[in-house]
């Protein structure tokens, strides 16, 4: 009886290996965009606090073009293609990217540096995942793209939040450059970032900032 058990034993575990090595990844493997999903409600910010007031947040939205992304299935040829474990191409841009994988996170970064600006940098500073900015030149940085997603390297879904940032700022008239100029000014922008947001961005925000966020997943999937 003892014997029978570590001979069955022993066919388990060899049937786990054999299933293992019958579930790896083959390549170059391609995984096509089919859905859009809305992970979060929409997120309101100010003053490094954020307001919860349904009506608030509704009405900062409409006075400022609101968010666009909506939930939505489709047939795409968007596409990500695997070469291996660690490098893969978007079909939206030129260059590879390398993969970092831990366990079902894969993060995406890209092999081309660009450069940005100081108002650029804020913008990214959003997203959790991000490299360096090394200065270049005129107050301008380089630094990698990064993206990350969750599953694997046959259906992969790729975070992503879009955002709504608008700032306010006291211009002092006494010392502006034309007569009558000064008061108040209004900057805005907006835009997606496939990334995740980065919580402690909040404590960047002053009087004058507001910032609205919604979450959302980009499902991908082997045909």
């Amino acid at each position: 009886m003892k014997y029978l058990s570590v001979v069955l034993l022993l066919f388990v575990i060899v049937s786990c290996k054999k299933t293992e090595i019958e579930q790896s990844p083959e390549f170059p493997s391609t995984v096509y965009l089919n859905r859009i999903s809305i992970k979060s409600k929409t997120r309101l910010y100010s003053n490094k606090k954020e307001i919860t007031d349904n009506d608030l947040i509704n009405r900062f939205l409409k006075s400022n073009g609101g968010l666009i992304i909506k939930d939505s299935s489709f047939v795409s040829d968007e596409h990500i293609k695997f070469f291996s474990p660690d490098s893969a191409k978007f079909s939206s841009s030129d260059y590879p990217w390398l993969i970092t994988k831990n366990n079902d996170q894969l993060k995406f970064k890209s092999t081309n540096t660009w450069i940005v600006t100081n108002n650029e940098i804020r913008n990214i500073e959003m997203s959790k995942y991000r490299s360096e900015f090394e200065p270049v030149w005129d107050s301008k940085f380089r630094t990698y793209n990064m993206q990350v997603g969750y599953g694997n390297y046959s259906e992969l879904s790729l975070s992503s939040f879009e955002y709504m940032l608008v700032s306010w700022t006291y211009h002092d008239p006494e010392y502006s450059w034309f007569p009558g100029e000064g008061g108040l000014y209004k900057s805005s922008g907006s835009g997606t970032r496939f990334n995740e947001f980065d919580e402690s961005f909040v404590q960047h925000l002053g009087k004058g900032d507001t910032l609205a966020i919604r979450e959302y997943s980009y499902s991908f999937k082997k045909r």
